[in-house]
């Protein structure tokens, strides 16, 4: 009975699995060009919208908060990914108005980071303490 369940779950969370593919190409190195990572953090960014919406349809509560977090966490790395592509192009700049607008990014980047440090730790804590509770219902005897 839960082979049909199967494709429906792969349906429901296929952004995430692309984004995550993209993510660890990022990571291993092959994504070297700025415009592809400007694609790349573009298209990311659109994956997580419909994510969270495809989420939104299908989940409610304490589901639906954990995996808000999660497409949160993936949308605001790839709008890391995007400011990192302008940093490149006003690194160098020929005026001091241009050279604000970099320091201006570099420090959104920063809070990004520690806002998406932030959400990781949360949702693995919040994984974590699922996992637990759903052991301990595996492991205690039936009542």
């Amino acid at each position: 009975m839960d082979e049909p369940q199967q494709p429906r779950r792969f349906i429901r969370h296929w952004p995430l699995v692309a984004a995550s593919t993209v993510w660890l190409l990022f990571f291993a190195g092959f994504l070297h060009s700025e415009i592809v990572r400007a694609s790349v953090a573009v298209g990311c960014i659109a994956l997580m919208v419909y994510q969270w919406l495809t989420y939104r349809k299908a989940s409610s509560g304490a589901q639906l908060v954990f995996l808000s977090l999660i497409v949160a966490g993936y949308g605001l790395a790839s709008l890391w990914l995007a400011l990192n592509v302008v940093l490149f192009y006003t690194y160098n700049p020929e005026s001091a108005h241009v050279w604000a607008s970099h320091i201006f990014v570099s420090r959104v980047q920063y809070a990004l980071i520690w806002g998406v440090a932030a959400l990781c730790v949360a949702v693995s804590l919040w994984a974590l303490l699922q996992f637990a509770q759903w052991l301990g219902r595996r492991v205690s005897p039936s009542r």
